[in-house]
């Protein structure tokens, strides 16, 4: 059976954004999957194992959200 192709590029770009602690990214990736989930590109566990690894991983990743509170209090703007 075929893997969803756009579910899985969508994995390794959250994945990619995790790893760089990039918001915009993990927001970037979060948007695709919306639009794909619209042009039911995506199953609804699908998009929701995307919005675990996006929205879900900035509100509770403690390793995330401390290098987002270090960027702020050196006045870096987030990326």
């Amino acid at each position: 059976m075929n893997e969803n192709q756009i579910f899985e590029q969508l994995k390794r770009e959250a994945l990619y954004a995790q790893r760089s602690f990039s918001t915009e990214l993990l927001y970037q990736t979060y948007g695709k999957a919306q639009m794909a989930r619209q042009l039911e590109a995506l199953t609804q566990s699908e998009f929701m194992e995307i919005n675990h690894m996006t929205g879900y991983f900035m509100n509770t990743d403690r390793e995330y959200i401390r290098n987002c509170n270090r960027n702020f209090r050196e006045g870096k703007a987030l990326t």
